[in-house]
């Protein structure tokens, strides 16, 4: 187990911890490097970056949720999304905690395997320091341009490569879009939110994302905008999570050339 190393385009890399399945992204350029999400931080992932680059390195994350960001005890700084900011709150924190306080008191569920799954599920700032992104980032014959997708979370972040026509989205698009851990994400609002990003877009050929090894085809933005919006009128099933400020459900939307869109989400999400 540890962190696995694919490149997939010039100066270009994944990075996967193949224990949780999470991907990080390393961008170089002439002068400097993007690595965008540090995940759980474990893997080895710190030689594994040394090995690629000897530039100037800078972190970012796609949002603070812990599977992203948990690594980010390696900086000395790190970049967010302006509205994530560990000052701004940490909503998803608070559901951790929520549905750990349930089934402590609520389930034969041992105490100590509770503590660990809730020790993965929490973010958790260190000593490093929390910087807002710029709308660019420069590399050197390479700039990224950082385009605000407020959704999964408030801050969460898409990253713009034209140098290799990428877009790289963390969890802001995904065939299983977990809307429910951001409360005041509503699906219909959220498709407007990637209709208007859609003129920034039209040089990107491929979506890389971060629970995928493979890339989603540029074209399933216009699938994910219509399930958005028609997501609630058809199948719907209750999932089982206990402790949640409202019952999650998983809405289906079938799709002619993408099959089955899901999404993860609060009734009143979707309306």
């Amino acid at each position: 187990m540890g962190t696995k190393i694919k490149k997939i385009a010039q100066d270009t890399f994944m990075l996967t911890y193949t224990p949780m399945g999470v991907n990080q992204f390393l961008l170089v350029g002439e002068q400097k490097a993007l690595l965008i999400d540090t995940g759980y931080g474990k893997g080895g992932l710190d030689k594994k970056l040394k090995k690629l680059t000897s530039l100037p390195l800078i972190a970012a994350n796609s949002h603070l949720h812990p599977d992203h960001s948990n690594g980010n005890f390696l900086f000395e700084s790190v970049f967010v999304g302006e509205a994530d900011l560990p000052e701004r709150g940490m909503p998803s924190n608070d559901l951790a905690r929520g549905v750990a306080d349930y089934y402590l008191h609520n389930s034969r569920i041992p105490k100590a395997l509770i503590g660990k799954i809730l020790k993965l599920g929490l973010m958790r700032p260190g000593q490093e320091k929390y910087l807002p992104l710029e709308d660019v980032v420069e590399l050197g014959g390479r700039s990224v341009k950082v385009l605000p997708c407020p959704g999964h979370t408030p801050g969460s972040c898409l990253f713009l490569d034209e140098n290799t026509a990428s877009l790289f989205a963390g969890d802001a698009i995904n065939g299983a879009f977990w809307a429910f851990t951001s409360p005041q994400t509503n699906l219909k609002e959220y498709a407007e939110v990637w209709e208007s990003l859609k003129p920034r877009l039209q040089g990107v050929k491929r979506l890389w994302i971060s629970h995928h090894r493979a890339p989603l085809d540029a074209g399933y933005i216009d699938a994910f905008i219509k399930a958005l919006r028609t997501a609630g009128a058809g199948e719907c099933k209750l999932v089982g999570i206990k402790g949640t400020p409202e019952q999650v459900n998983i809405y289906k939307v079938k799709d002619e050339k993408f099959g089955t869109l899901t999404f993860w989400a609060y009734p009143s999400q979707v309306r």
